[in-house]
């Protein structure tokens, strides 16, 4: 038997056994043109747009089951495309998700590591779309964790060998400890624009005055409609040349 499938307003589909039954609600409440999170999606195809370029640079930390991945390697074919992603069972998800939208084996480079403010092993809380460093900081009922491995923002940065046009940052909890660890990378312009989740108002404001010294602040809402996480979009004043 075919599982189910969900199919996604932008053509993106995914298993629908991977998605929680408060996602689905909220991609059919009234006024969402059923989503994942219209907001952020339309402040990520304006930012690749603006690449200036048919071949840009997307690196997707905490990439979930693939769904901005996909997107993008939908829609921008020729783009590069890295999904970020510890948790076994998304990383799985991610590669059966690109072959049920139609894209070949290996479009979506899927990277194992999560990302931490130091390189190593880290113990980490596996919770679905909730899964975190325990660094992390979140209080919550006792369960398992695993160990998983870590690099630095800038680890990664090196190993892509390039500026990314795009980083999304979704990454429950630790995104401020993540971008604090790597003031000469944020300074370099080697990441152009970023889309960062917030989870919680300290951390939104303590992303947008840490963004701010180096960023132009394209959006900062801390309860954008339809979205669980605020959001802060950001552009690099001088940006790495390519």
């Amino acid at each position: 038997m075919t599982p189910e499938t969900y199919r996604f307003a932008n053509g993106v589909t995914l298993f629908r056994h991977m998605l929680l039954d408060v996602q689905l609600a909220r991609y059919q409440e009234p006024g969402n043109p059923n989503l994942h999170e219209p907001e952020e999606e339309a402040w990520l195809e304006r930012l690749l747009e603006r690449c200036g370029t048919d071949e840009p640079i997307f690196i997707d930390i905490g990439a979930g089951v693939g769904y901005y991945s996909i997107l993008v390697k939908q829609r921008h074919p020729l783009a590069r495309v890295l999904a970020i992603e510890p948790l076994s069972a998304h990383a799985d998800a991610i590669v059966a998700h690109a072959a049920l939208n139609g894209l070949d084996d290996g479009a979506i480079e899927v990277r194992t590591n999560a990302i931490s403010s130091h390189a190593g092993m880290s113990e980490f809380v596996p919770l679905h779309y909730g899964s975190h460093l325990k660094s992390a900081g979140k209080t919550g009922r006792p369960g398992a964790t695993i160990n998983v491995p870590t690099i630095t923002l800038a680890d990664l940065m090196a190993d892509v060998g390039a500026a990314a046009d795009v980083v999304k940052l979704d990454i429950q909890g630790s995104e401020l400890e993540v971008l604090a660890a790597v003031p000469d990378l944020l300074a370099s312009g080697r990441i152009r624009s970023l889309i960062v989740g917030t989870h919680g108002p300290a951390l939104f404001e303590g992303v947008r005055t840490l963004l701010a010294a180096r960023y132009d602040l394209l959006h900062a809402d801390p309860a954008p409609a339809f979205q669980p996480d605020g959001l802060i979009v950001a552009c690099h004043r001088s940006p790495a040349p390519r």
